[in-house]
């Protein structure tokens, strides 16, 4: 074999190898790009927190009204083809003591078009503005989602779950649900989903009797995959509250404070706890550290 020839089969060889990696890096990105771009911007609320530290109330409306996207799906929000509305919502406090849930029922009506041609899948998102005198666990949160009752859950803003009220801020929780899941009833065109949001009081400041925490009424979106001729979109509806039946959207929860003339009392019992505590492990201590020698000699 000439060396010219030897030469233009190690070129060509080179070249084959570049091409080929050159290919498998374009199919490799188109993979990822593919995998990934479903779930960016998954939660309504994260471009809100990308810009703003704490959760502001007239910020947030405003970051409703002008920020949120709806992508391609914007010439679609008055379409008759698919047009859910809020009929009812409403809101409750279950349980008792520092820990309970947040009852929301949400009904919403469906043209008869969107019932004869239904969307692929939906989704109902609900964003609940936190007032400072209570939190939800995120934790908490995941172990639902874990056991299929949110589709998806989130908390932003303060998440400092040891603070006390006057030291914490607002914080915000982003529940997502299956509508196919948490269906509860389903007539000719209306649909009622029911969510259970556990949430924990925090420490109120010192005072006499009981603390006002009153919720505002959550805001509430809906999220479908639409099949259209070209290719399936996802669409972002806002789902208006003014013509919406209300009942107890505002729920108050009355959380008890400590009373300031029995701070000295308990200031005293604790310290006592503490002191007896420290003696008493002290005295372990020193019983475990004289029986030891003995034991290594009875042991040897």
């Amino acid at each position: 074999m000439e060396l010219h020839e030897l030469l233009a089969r190690c070129s060509t060889l080179v070249i084959a190898v570049i091409l080929i990696a050159r290919i498998s890096s374009c199919l490799n990105t188109a993979v990822l790009s593919e995998v990934h771009a479903p779930y960016v911007d998954n939660y309504v609320s994260k471009s809100y927190f990308n810009k703003h530290d704490n959760l502001v109330d007239s910020k947030f409306e405003d970051f409703i009204a002008h920020d949120i996207l709806y992508g391609a799906c914007e010439s679609l929000q008055g379409n008759v083809e698919f047009s859910p509305k809020l009929s009812a919502l409403h809101g409750k406090l279950i349980g008792e003591g520092s820990h309970r849930r947040l009852s929301s029922t949400l009904r919403l009506k469906m043209s008869s078009e969107s019932i004869s041609r239904p969307p692929k899948s939906c989704e109902v998102i609900i964003v609940e503005r936190l007032p400072s005198g209570v939190f939800a666990d995120p934790f908490e949160l995941q172990h639902l989602v874990q056991r299929g009752v949110f589709r998806d859950a989130a908390v932003f803003g303060d998440t400092n779950l040891e603070l006390p009220s006057f030291l914490s801020n607002h914080s915000l929780v982003e529940v997502h649900l299956e509508v196919g899941t948490n269906l509860t009833s389903q007539q000719k065109d209306e649909l009622e989903i029911h969510m259970e949001l556990p949430l924990h009081a925090r420490y109120q400041p010192l005072g006499h009797g009981f603390s006002r925490v009153q919720f505002a009424s959550p805001d509430l979106f809906l999220r479908c995959n639409i099949e259209r001729k070209e290719d399936d979109t996802g669409c972002l509806f806002l789902l208006d509250k003014q013509n919406a039946e209300s009942i107890d959207t505002h729920p108050v929860w009355e959380v008890p404070c400590g009373n300031r003339e029995h701070t000295e009392v308990v200031s005293a019992f604790t310290f006592i706890s503490a002191v007896l505590s420290a003696l008493l492990i002290i005295v372990a201590s020193i019983k475990y550290s004289d029986n030891a020698p003995s034991n290594i000699l009875k042991q040897s």
